[in-house]
């Protein structure tokens, strides 16, 4: 029986609150993997009322949730803020907890800015060499208390309680890894938002300093310009022959969407107010402080590489949908640039999304958050971390304890259909010739073994002492029953894993099984720590 099977959640939720829309994506696990049953998004009403906003935000988020059973899936959201950040640095190899003592010292030179009262959390993506010398592959996040107090209290209003927060930059570059990796492959991944642009650089290709691959992020940066600076830029004084005219933010917003970034040598009237000379010319300044922004992030890719070259671009969020955008870069850069689709690398369920071709770009960070399964960075706060991890416990214990219960309530009814038959075989052989007394005896001794068997361990008793003595890293996925023995299938997921399992198999024989032995072992695939099968035999 795979006791997991009790208490796992059977959906992922990927959630996006941005600053114009809110993106909402759901996964379901299936054998093949995990398939997309919906997707949506909401675009959120520009109000100056921060009270009303955030009525509007809940209010839209219990709309996006209709349909989908939060009490059964992890729900993990993006967060967004200025000092919302994520840095890819190289340290020393040593113990995880000498790794996160010594992060928390050093992460205030990592950032530019100060990081007083912010929560922190890291990933080690793998080992390198330098000259020789093992070392870490690390991502380490930052975010504000009080940007992530904010966004939990919305989610509370809102009925949601998230298992993992993370940042957009990890979003994007989770969706990069798994959505987007390619071989021998160099490519940086935007998504431009209403107030800030995301840039992550990822590459599958062999690193000059290590002799390896390198560990899909190579570079992140957010870049303080978004959709929001291109629809101000229109609402400039312009002068024509109908004299002084000035567009409103809604009537800028309206236009940009509506023409997008006009080539040189178009010339027309739009809404008898403005040309597309005019819409270019204004553009320009906001247009040519984004490629400068992208340049210094590939002069420094570059500069870290050795020259090494950026292969492609691809764009994301809102502010992609910027008509022309992606030849304008591309033209600017001198490099390929194409609008992003997450949604051609998954499996889509029938019906799970209206309109794909029009917000499918929009949704990559959201489907990012759901790839990411709430494994690595979360900048959840401690305490919540904690609470997370003891209610998960108590539903392992009662699973453990609930499956333990129905083994022993089909133990003893298959052993009374047993006694039941063998009581009826008895009764039929004694009415036969002498002759069948030896089949008579064998059924008498059967009966008496399973008289017998009816004094095994009580296994609810031993079920409730066995996951008192399962560590945070042990993972029972498993369990089968041999007599009185337990045979248990697992994984020891630590670096450390053949010692953690060694120490859980003393704990196991100190306790209420008098010998333990370890039928199995090997590495896990494409991962850190070992899978296991233990047999144990009850005291």
């Amino acid at each position: 029986m795979k006791l997991i099977e009790l208490f796992k959640k059977d959906y992922i939720v990927g959630l996006d609150i941005g600053t114009s829309s809110i993106n909402i994506v759901q996964f379901v696990k299936k054998e093949d993997g995990l398939h997309l049953v919906k997707a949506d998004l909401k675009e959120i009403k520009q109000v100056n009322d921060d009270a009303l906003r955030e009525a509007e935000i809940i209010s839209i988020l219990k709309d996006l949730l209709k349909g989908i059973d939060v009490r059964r899936s992890k729900v993990i959201a993006n967060i967004n803020c200025p000092r919302t950040a994520v840095k890819k640095v190289t340290v020393p190899y040593m113990s995880i907890a000498e790794l996160r003592e010594g992060i928390k010292m050093e992460a205030k030179n990592y950032f530019p800015f100060p990081i007083d009262d912010a929560l922190l959390d890291f990933e080690i993506l793998g080992d390198v060499f330098e000259k020789g010398i093992r070392k870490y592959d690390v991502v380490v996040a930052i975010s504000p208390r009080k940007t992530v107090d904010r966004y939990l209290a919305i989610l509370k209003k809102a009925g949601i309680k998230p298992v993992s927060l993370i940042c957009n930059s990890c979003a994007l570059r989770i969706l990069a890894e798994k959505l987007f990796a390619a071989e021998d492959h160099t490519d940086c991944f935007i998504d431009i938002g209403e107030l800030y642009t995301d840039l992550v650089i990822s590459s599958a290709k062999n690193s000059p300093v290590s002799g390896g691959k390198r560990h899909g992020l190579v570079f992140s940066r957010k870049i303080p310009i978004g959709g929001a600076d291109f629809t101000k830029a229109l609402t400039g004084a312009l002068v024509s022959d109908k004299g002084k005219i000035e567009l409103s933010l809604d009537e800028a917003e309206k236009i940009k969407r509506q023409v997008g970034i006009p080539s040189e040598d178009e010339s027309k009237v739009i809404e008898d107010k403005i040309s597309t000379t005019q819409i270019l010319s204004m553009l320009r300044a906001p247009l040519r402080q984004f490629v400068d922004e992208i340049e210094r992030c590939f002069d420094y890719y570059r500069e870290e590489t050795t020259g090494e070259k950026i292969d492609s671009i691809i764009l994301f969020g809102g502010g992609a949908s910027l008509g022309n955008f992606a030849k304008y870069l591309s033209e600017e850069l001198g490099i390929e640039v194409r609008l992003g689709n997450p949604l051609e690398n998954l499996k889509v369920e029938k019906d799970a999304m209206l309109k794909r071709e029009k917000i499918s770009h929009r949704l990559a960070l959201a489907i990012g958050a759901a790839l990411s399964d709430a494994k690595g960075i979360n900048l959840l706060p401690p305490e919540i971390k904690e609470e997370t991890k003891r209610t998960f416990k108590r539903a392992t214990i009662q699973a453990i304890v609930t499956a333990a219960t129905l083994i022993s309530i089909f133990v003893y009814t298959g052993m009374k259909i047993q006694l039941s038959n063998f009581e009826k075989r008895i009764s039929v052989a004694k009415l036969e010739l002498s002759s069948l007394r030896f089949q008579l005896k064998k059924a008498e001794t059967q009966y008496l073994a399973n008289v017998v068997f009816v004094g095994e361990p009580h296994w609810e008793d031993v079920f409730k002492e066995l996951s008192n003595l399962i560590p945070d890293d042990i993972y029972l996925t498993e369990m089968d029953m041999e007599g009185k023995a337990i045979i248990m299938r697992g994984m020891a997921a630590s670096e450390n894993g053949e010692e953690l399992l060694s120490n859980f198999i003393l704990t196991l024989e100190n306790g209420i099984f008098k010998n333990v032995k370890l039928v199995k072992v090997e590495d896990l695939e494409g991962g850190v720590g070992n899978r296991f099968e233990l047999k144990c035999w009850v005291d």
